[in-house]
């Protein structure tokens, strides 16, 4: 056997420590160049994907693909040098060569991977109370749009990642008071600006926490003024929490006023105060864990 005939091995595992080297080995340059730029463009895909908002199911699996095709591709070609190298009589790359392109590539692969990390705009939170049921769960693994609140002001009726006074990790809550908003809340009802928020009976929730404890509350649709609307829990006790009698709460500049959607279990600004912005962090988007599997996906926003 021709000791300098390329070897198919070879050119599988050089191909896979970059696309083109294998070709090269196995003497057809030019369908390594084009697995090369094919590679490089993929990689370019992926970057400009990875600084979509993550704002639903879709746009995930779409940045996800978009990762994934690079070493699904790399394999490909890695089966299409072995190929060739099988049929070809002499190597036709020379140790220089293979040297350069191998540290070009594991350069290129360290600047995508920084920019990969640098531009996503995924981070992810897990729920540690059932303080936000129904929306989500003790146990519930949720993608967050990373310091969203750093740069847009919230909406009535988002979920935003915030921190609690006293509380060590971020939490994840309702807000439903903007700057300049006069609330009052009368057995459970909020009023907005002197609209009572609309509400409809759902039913009961049923589910069970993160100790096995099955729990059970009557489920209430909510829908604030300007729109948004999201399911809420609260029992006819729940409906006693922060209720004021004849006063109506002024939200200062700056401030905003936020609850959990268990009405039976949460604490809110009722009790620990207006949240000034500074604190309100990233967005919850998607569902991406549940002990639920039917929950798996699933908007959180409203």
């Amino acid at each position: 056997m021709d000791s300098t005939a390329p070897k198919p091995g070879k050119a599988f595992l050089l191909t896979l420590l970059g696309p083109g080297l294998g070709h090269l080995h196995a003497g057809v340059r030019p369908r390594g160049a084009r697995a090369a730029v094919t590679v490089f463009a993929l990689m370019i895909l992926a970057v400009v994907l990875a600084m979509l908002p993550p704002v639903n199911l879709p746009v995930l699996l779409l940045m996800a693909l978009s990762v994934l095709a690079i070493p699904l591709f790399q394999v490909a070609a890695a089966i299409d040098a072995a190929r060739h190298a099988a049929r070809s009589p002499a190597a036709g790359g020379s140790s220089d060569l293979f040297v350069i392109g191998t540290v070009v590539w594991l350069a290129a692969l360290a600047t995508f991977a920084g920019l990969l990390y640098a531009v996503t705009s995924l981070g992810s939170i897990e729920i540690d109370t059932d303080d936000m049921a129904p929306t989500l769960l003790q146990g519930d693994r949720v993608i967050t749009w990373k310091n969203y609140y750093r740069d847009r002001l919230p909406e009535r009726g988002d979920v935003a990642v915030v921190l609690l006074p006293g509380v060590d990790e971020p939490r994840a809550m309702r807000i439903v008071g903007l700057p300049g908003d006069s609330l009052l809340s009368v057995l459970g009802v909020l009023t907005v600006n002197g609209e009572a928020v609309e509400r409809e009976k759902l039913g009961d929730f049923g589910w069970r926490d993160a100790e096995g404890t099955h729990r059970n509350a009557p489920r209430w649709r909510e829908i604030l003024p300007g729109g948004a609307a999201y399911e809420i829990l609260q029992s006819a006790e729940g409906m006693f929490g922060g209720t004021l009698l004849g006063a109506s709460l002024r939200i200062p500049d700056g401030n905003y006023f936020v609850i959990g959607d268990n009405r039976d279990k949460t604490q809110s600004s009722w009790d620990f105060g207006f949240l000034p912005g500074e604190v309100l962090g990233d967005r919850p988007t998607v569902i991406l864990g549940s002990s639920i599997r039917s929950r798996i996906g699933r908007s959180v926003q409203p």
